[in-house]
């Protein structure tokens, strides 16, 4: 595939969809995308299928109604969507990443090469703040959170928002966070020895990684616990989660000019980690 990405605009008005190349990044795309809702997706098996389809469908109906005042149910963008994204994906190669902006008018898909993490670890960075709609994915939330892009630098691969005030965290600037503390010692398999440390499911943006990630916790029997204070001390390791990291763990904190560091191949993290890994066909459709 170019380096170049594929932008398909579908007019609601005309029901007709057109094609263009374009040389912006997947975040000027959204950038430069109007008002409206967005959802960002992966395809898996050489770009033949695309990862928790049905999630994104879902979210993508619960923006449109929170932010755009919409009444379609999931299923009118699933049908809607998917002869545009045979379309594109009939003329690309390899792992996309697909980009879904919707706008009063129109729709428009990005299908740009998906790029993972160059690491198998990762930083983060603390900072106070926290989203005012975490519930939707609000084409907004992407100007708002373009500061603090500034400070992901190598290193560091995302800005996870918190309050010093209450001591608490939330989320990532563009993905889910989440801590493990230990509850035991001499378990088997080790990965039962922790917990899962989660911000409430109303504080943040439910990302479809996320929602795998405490299924399979809900599968094996893992313990979540919803209290997001910053108990530093207490975490045994920590990873982030989004559709292009999947589960990433991490392996040092940085909070002001303080450094925390985390195992960052805690038994925990890497049995979520290859357990979404695992499930990318399973929880794939052809469209």
């Amino acid at each position: 595939m170019s380096t170049r990405s594929l932008v398909l605009d579908y007019d609601f008005a005309s029901g007709k969809t057109a094609a263009h190349r374009s040389d912006l990044s997947a975040k000027d795309f959204m950038l430069l995308g109007g008002s409206g809702v967005y959802t960002a997706m992966r395809t898996v098996c050489g770009g033949r299928r695309i990862f928790l389809f049905d999630d994104h469908m879902q979210r993508l109906s619960n923006s449109h109604r929170q932010v755009m005042g919409g009444h379609h149910e999931p299923q009118y963008w699933r049908e809607l969507l998917s002869p545009v994204l045979r379309n594109g994906l009939s003329q690309v190669t390899g792992e996309s990443k697909i980009t879904v902006l919707v706008g009063q008018d129109r729709v428009r898909v990005q299908f740009a090469t998906l790029h993972g993490p160059t690491s198998r670890h990762c930083w983060v960075r603390l900072i106070d703040g926290h989203r005012e709609h975490p519930e939707a994915k609000d084409l907004r939330w992407v100007h708002e959170r373009e500061a603090l892009e500034r400070l992901i630098a190598p290193p560091v691969n995302e800005v996870v928002l918190m309050s010093w005030h209450d001591r608490r965290f939330y989320e990532g600037l563009s993905s889910n966070f989440f801590a493990v503390r230990r509850v035991g010692t001499g378990r088997d398999p080790a990965f039962r020895n922790f917990e899962l440390v989660s911000a409430p499911l109303d504080s943040v943006l439910l990302g479809t990684i996320m929602k795998l990630v405490l299924r399979i916790c809900e599968r094996d029997g893992i313990a979540v616990a919803y209290e997001p204070w910053l108990e530093l001390e207490q975490w045994s390791g920590a990873f982030v989660t989004s559709t292009s990291r999947l589960v990433l763990p991490v392996e040092r904190i940085v909070h002001g000019e303080h450094e925390q560091r985390v195992d960052g191949d805690n038994p925990l993290v890497d049995h979520l980690r290859q357990s979404v890994e695992l499930m990318m066909v399973e929880q794939s459709v052809e469209v």
